[in-house]
């Protein structure tokens, strides 16, 4: 097998992506099975072929390895940290292992422990602060806090299993030690260059610039960042592979203007790329790319050539080994996707694109040029076709013109890169203060320039459709037949031309399907997310958001399906801030609030974690609130709880918490056609419906009591698992 590291590699990484993102037992054993007997019938197809049988057997070893190390390391090194830390206080030692993040009314703080309550236990806490401390980077802290357990995939991807929010401004101390670590010094370049780009560029323009030379995305504007999202081109302002490979081919230009020999170029070239990586923070995107160049090196230096799919796959090996949930990292998954559709299909675009080039004989400068063009193009396009199906899965949309748009700012962007590159370099060294200045201005072009096309496209009807969930699965099995047929009847090129337009053709015509029957009613949508409740109200783009509450990747689909809102929530809801404020500072990051509510009990955390000051519901306090030309909420505040009846199209909904005691309800509230809870009050009796939605914790306990409830003659629709229901 010629490629071995791709094949063990890619499998590996696509079982833990698998078990990591579909929890559920019973899925991934039909998936596997499914696999098996699809590679059954392959190989019974090819079995004059002498390498399959190892290629099988090699893959289903692969797998079975990578079930075997997602189980151990979840059940074993995760659970014991969350099960005797989550949701107790702590006093934690440790250090601060990353630059702390300054936001508008808050501080994030990265604290790598040695010691919790006096054991030895090296985890992550995600510790958010009210304002920022004289903490520095390496700094040995105490931490006196009580802690939860984490629940962005992509934070428990970095290996930060606990979070907690600051109660007391004496929850974090430094003990006025520090750690030594090389590290220390690319937080302070990525520092003083951020601080050089702020100094030379407008704001807007500086915060692209940080965006895409530093991945620092926090410093855009909610509509910047909104409108990269509906293009489809967030990848841009996500440091990632691109943006190595440009940075790489910048300084080896100028090694080259000093020397051609081979050893010292590729020892310079692993340099630069491992100043990067740890410049960006060692972003996964970036090690990716970064382990795979550093393996072509070693291979110049050696005299061997390394196969792509083979550094590919070692960089996968040797990202996910020791740490199998880094796969929670969507970026890691869509880098190595998008590499992937590069190896396999960026060379057969440019081949069969460039044969009517070669049947005339243009001029050397436009035969240069056209084939430059086209090999961008085959890049974005295989690329951006490879996305594609994670987008689609992961967050239900497609970005139809991402290829054409991607033609126009991917140029853009590494030169931007190039640019802000420089100036940072010159700026801080005090090189040429002229040509500084003239190239930091040409940088401020370029990024309102990628700003405005991004604004334009954002703002078109097709740039950014919702896909529904029988969609994207018509679609994903019509690329899986395909692909099967293909196998079955050894298909040639011919075939892989023929597969791509039926597809490109399918997705044009599901896309138009999903956009022409999209509902412009409006409609409430309840989740089930980890046990609690999310309820969207939504009308076209006008959206509302009565509660946020959930674990993992079952409340992400709550943020990922308003992402199309236009940038702003209308109305956020937190009954309390116990159970439903774990979204909450992802939110506040990602879009625009406009009316934020809460209970009493819950003002000072949740003000706190939306950076926002929030209206408060107190006892016996009655709020009527317009959610849109359809919908109106009444926010009812009772017993200490806060109880929502929603008023929708001539339908009336009642939101009850968790703890809720309904005879502090009044009780012109107690009748609607549906309601919804995520437990089950004493006195349910006294609420006047038959039609209860239920999405609380699945045990023996509630399930007799929703057995009571059925045998009463009410209809209980359970939500279980990631489900979710239109009302």
């Amino acid at each position: 097998m010629k490629r071995l590291f791709g094949l063990i590699g890619i499998t590996y990484l696509a079982t833990l992506t698998a078990v990591f993102y579909f929890e559920s037992p019973a899925f991934i054993a039909a998936a596997i099975t499914a696999a098996a007997l699809g590679a059954l019938g392959i190989y019974k197809r090819f079995r004059s072929d002498r390498y399959m049988f190892k290629t099988f057997l090699t893959a289903g070893v692969s797998v079975a390895l990578a079930l075997v190390s997602i189980f151990l390391y979840q059940n074993y090194y995760i659970s014991p940290i969350v099960n005797n830390y989550s949701d107790k206080e702590i006093s934690a030692e440790g250090y601060l292992c990353e630059e702390k993040t300054v936001k508008e009314n808050s501080v994030e703080y990265l604290i790598q422990t040695t010691a919790i309550n006096g054991k030895p236990v090296r985890a992550k806490i995600r510790y958010i602060g009210k304002s920022e401390t004289d903490v520095n980077e390496f700094d040995c802290v105490e931490l006196n806090v009580k802690v939860r357990a984490e629940t962005s995939s992509k934070n428990i991807g970095h290996r930060v299993f606990l979070c907690a929010v600051e109660s007391s401004p004496d929850c974090i101390k430094a003990t006025g030690e520090s750690r030594f670590s090389p590290y220390k010094y690319a937080i302070w370049a990525r520092k003083a260059m951020r601080k050089a780009i702020g100094r030379l560029m407008t704001h807007d323009s500086a915060s692209i610039s940080r965006a895409v030379l530093l991945g620092d995305k926090y410093a855009l504007s909610g509509s910047v960042r909104d409108s990269f999202t509906k293009t489809g081109t967030s990848y841009l302002i996500v440091v990632s592979g691109l943006h190595l490979s440009v940075a790489l081919a910048l300084v080896t230009g100028i090694i080259n203007k000093f020397t051609r020999r081979r050893i010292p170029l590729c020892i310079g070239s692993i340099a630069v790329i491992i100043c990067f990586s740890a410049l960006t923070g060692f972003n996964y995107s970036v090690l990716r790319a970064a382990i795979a160049v550093i393996i072509y090196q070693i291979g110049r230096i050696i005299l061997r050539n390394s196969d792509p799919l083979n550094s590919l796959g070692f960089a996968a090996l040797a990202i996910t080994i020791t740490n199998p949930c880094a796969v929670g990292d969507l970026g890691l998954i869509m880098s190595f996707s998008a590499t992937m559709g590069i190896i396999l299909w960026a060379d057969k675009i440019v081949i069969y694109t460039t044969k009517p080039l070669k049947k005339h004989r243009l001029p050397k400068r436009i035969n240069k040029a056209a084939y430059f063009i086209i090999n961008a193009a085959a890049v974005s396009v295989s690329a951006s076709l490879w996305i594609m199906p994670i987008s689609v899965i992961a967050f239900g949309r497609i970005s139809p013109l991402v290829v054409l748009i991607s033609f126009f700012t991917e140029p853009i962007a590494s030169l931007i890169l190039v640019l802000s590159l420089v100036c940072a370099v010159t700026y801080l060294f005090q090189l040429t203060p002229v040509i500084t200045y003239l190239l930091a201005y040409i940088d401020d072009l370029m990024c309102r320039l990628i700003i405005v096309i991004n604004d334009f496209f954002a703002k078109q009807p097709v740039t950014f459709i919702r896909i529904n969930g029988r969609i994207i699965y018509i679609w994903l099995a019509a690329a899986a037949i395909l692909v099967i047929i293909g196998c079955a009847i050894k298909a040639k090129k011919r075939y892989a031309v023929i597969s791509i337009n039926i597809m490109f053709a399918l997705t044009l015509i599901l896309t138009a399907f999903s956009y022409l029957t999209a509902d412009a009613s409006s409609r409430i949508r309840v989740y089930r997310s980890g046990g609690e409740i999310g309820v969207e109200v939504r009308k076209e783009n006008n959206i509302s958001l009565l509660c946020a509450g959930g674990r993992r990747s079952n409340a992400k689909r709550i943020n990922e399906d308003i992402i199309d809102c236009g940038g702003e929530i209308d109305n956020l809801i937190i009954p309390n801030a116990d159970n439903y404020s774990s979204l909450l500072p992802e939110i506040s990051d990602d879009f625009n609030i406009i009316n934020l509510i809460t209970g009493e009990g819950s003002a000072d955390l949740v003000g706190f974690s939306a950076s926002k000051e929030p209206f408060v519901i107190g006892d016996g306090t009655i709020q009527r609130i317009r959610l849109n030309a359809s919908a109106e909420v009444t926010v009812i505040g009772a017993g200490g709880a806060v109880y929502q009846y929603i008023e929708n199209e001539g339908s009336a909904v009642l939101l009850i918490p968790r703890r809720a005691n309904i005879d502090k309800l009044p009780e012109e509230y107690r009748c609607a056609d549906r309601v919804i809870l995520d437990g089950i009050p004493k006195n349910i009796g006294l609420i006047d419906c038959d039609d209860l939605i239920y999405t609380g914790a699945s045990n023996s306990f509630y399930t007799e009591k929703l057995e009571e409830l059925r045998s009463q003659g009410k209809s209980i629709t359970v939500l279980t698992g990631d489900g979710e229901t239109e009302i």
